[in-house]
């Protein structure tokens, strides 16, 4: 896999003010991943991208405040986020043959909203290998972050090994974990895939994932949750929304 740097860019609304030597600043952060054209030429041609950095440690982000967490071994993506362009064939087929970047592809013809690009998150079973935070608010010292929603989604890999190995009674579950400073924690969740009896359901269409139910928060984790241990902890993400406010 290549590595390059991740650009990413993140649409703000904003509204500031200022009063009484006191700086605040109310906006919706939209970090949709899109790159500019010129950014696109530099791509190559696996479409996935591991940001570098030294010591293999870091962040991959949208755009400050908002941090994406990463963790490489020795110029490596071992876990947390990575950007992607990778796209997968539509109504959730899987005519293709198996490629060694089906982890990274998402199982839809495009990202969120016919976006090119978007995240794919992996939770490594290896808690050394996955990042302290998976994302983290930067200005948590100044003001508040309230996440919104994202669109998620799966990716290939996860899609074939659900289709060969899930049997009665399993899920594929993801789940998000808010996290304050101070240690208040709150979770919501979503289903990715199911297989009973009476329901055989695998998402392959970008699906709105609630968030605003984790309140104001510091940190988000994410966590995919499979009652089969064949199916990998991949998913896909696009379109994240947080309410923001910043004041010194």
């Amino acid at each position: 896999m290549k590595k390059f740097l991740f650009f990413a860019v993140v649409a703000l609304a904003m509204v500031s003010c200022l009063n009484k030597g006191a700086f605040s600043q109310s906006y919706t952060a939209d970090v949709t991943f899109e790159c500019s054209t010129q950014e696109y030429t530099q791509f190559f041609k696996d479409s996935v991208y591991v940001m570098s950095n030294p010591g293999d440690l870091g962040f991959l982000y949208g755009q400050y405040p908002l941090f994406w967490g990463q963790i490489q071994k020795n110029g490596d993506f071992m876990g947390g986020f990575l950007m992607s362009y990778l796209k997968g064939e539509a109504q959730g087929k899987l005519d293709k043959e198996p490629s060694s970047n089906d982890a990274y592809r998402v199982h839809s013809p495009s990202g969120a909203l016919g976006s090119m690009t978007y995240v794919v998150f992996y939770d490594n079973p290896v808690e050394s290998m996955m990042p302290k935070y998976d994302l983290e608010f930067g200005y948590k010292g100044l003001g508040t972050c309230m996440p919104l929603g994202c669109y998620v989604n799966n990716t290939t890999l996860v899609a074939r090994k659900i289709k060969e190995h899930f049997k009665d009674g399993d899920k594929l579950v993801l789940k998000a974990k808010g996290t304050t400073s101070v240690g208040k924690v709150t979770e919501a969740s979503i289903v990715l895939a199911e297989y009973t009896e009476a329901k055989d359901s695998v998402m392959y269409n970008w699906t709105p994932f609630q968030l605003s139910s984790l309140g104001t928060v510091d940190y988000v984790d994410f966590e995919v949750v499979s009652t089969n241990p064949e199916v990998p902890g991949y998913f896909c993400l696009d379109g994240y929304l947080a309410s923001i406010k910043v004041e010194y």
